[in-house]
C-alpha cells in the first residue's frame, strides 16, 4: 500500500521503478570497456607486451592479485557515489551491492572454488562522524547478503595529516595510503581470523590504486590469506575525475 501511495523512483531518471535504479538507467551506465589490464582492471588501448600489466601498474607494487571495476566515471556514476558519500543516501547501497554482484559473476577469478570473505576499505573517523556510516562497508554488506558471504572488518583507518586523498597527486596518495591503514589488534594478535582464505576488498572508487595496494598489503600478512582481489563500483580515469 505504501509503495502504491509513495512509489519508488529511480535515482537517475526519477521514474517509478521497483528499486533504487531502473534497468534502463543501469543499461546506460558506462561499463569498463574491453580490453583491460588483467591485473589492475584498467582499460588499455592498443597492443601490450604483457597483458597482465598495463603501463600504469607495471612499475607499481603488486600487493593484490587482481582488481576489477564495474563502471567508468561519468555524470550518472558520479551522482550515485556523491549521493551515497555526501548526501546520506545510504538507501543506494543495496543497488550498488547488486551491481558489484553482477561484476563478481563476470570475474573468472571469483568463480573459482574456495572460501571467500568480503572486507570493506575502512573510513576515516571524521567521515564516519559526518556520514554516520562507512559507504564501503554499506556496499560490502549488501554484496555479502546477496552472495551469502561473511563480511569482516580487520582493518582500521588511522589519523594522518590528510584524512581525504581527493586532492592529492598520485605520489602523495601512495605515501598517504601507506600510513593511513592498520590491522585491528584482535586480528593482529591472532584472536580473530578471517572467515575465508580468499579476500575480496570492496570500495566505491578506484583511482590510482594506492588505497587498494595499502590495504591488500596488510591483508596478505593475516594468517590463512591466500589471495586478495579488489572490487570497486567505479574506475576513475584521471585526477579530474577524483571524488
Amino acid at each position: 500500500m505504501l509503495r502504491w501511495i509513495y512509489p519508488s523512483l529511480c535515482e537517475l531518471c526519477h521514474e517509478p521503478c521497483e528499486g533504487e535504479l531502473c534497468e534502463a538507467c543501469i543499461a546506460k551506465l558506462p561499463a569498463v570497456p574491453l580490453p583491460i589490464c588483467l591485473y589492475c582492471g584498467s582499460p588499455v588501448v592498443g597492443s601490450q607486451e604483457d597483458p597482465m600489466r598495463c603501463p600504469q601498474c607495471r612499475a607499481a607494487s603488486h600487493d593484490y592479485d587482481f582488481a576489477r571495476s564495474a563502471y567508468l566515471m561519468n555524470d550518472s556514476t558520479r551522482h550515485l557515489v556523491h549521493s551515497l558519500k555526501y548526501r546520506h543516501a545510504n538507501y543506494l547501497a543495496p543497488i550498488m551491492g547488486e551491481l558489484l554482484n553482477r561484476l563478481w559473476e563476470d570475474t573468472p577469478q571469483l568463480m573459482q572454488p574456495g572460501r571467500y570473505c568480503i572486507v570493506p576499505v575502512p573510513a576515516a573517523r571524521a567521515h564516519l562522524f559526518a556520514r554516520g556510516y562507512n559507504q564501503a562497508e554499506e556496499i560490502a554488506r549488501a554484496l555479502g547478503k546477496l552472495r551469502k558471504l561473511p563480511v569482516a572488518c580487520p582493518l582500521k583507518r588511522i589519523s594522518t595529516a590528510e584524512e581525504s586523498q581527493t586532492r592529492l597527486s598520485a605520489g602523495e596518495r601512495r605515501l598517504n595510503a601507506m600510513r593511513s591503514y592498520a590491522v585491528r589488534s584482535a586480528y593482529a594478535s591472532g584472536k580473530r581470523v578471517l572467515p575465508g582464505e580468499n579476500v575480496v576488498l570492496v570500495d566505491d572508487v578506484y583511482t590510482t590504486g594506492s588505497t587498494a595496494r595499502a590495504c591488500a598489503k596488510l591483508l596478505r600478512k593475516l594468517p590463512g590469506v591466500r589471495r586478495v582481489g579488489v572490487l570497486t563500483l567505479i574506475r576513475a580515469r584521471g585526477r579530474r575525475e577524483r571524488i
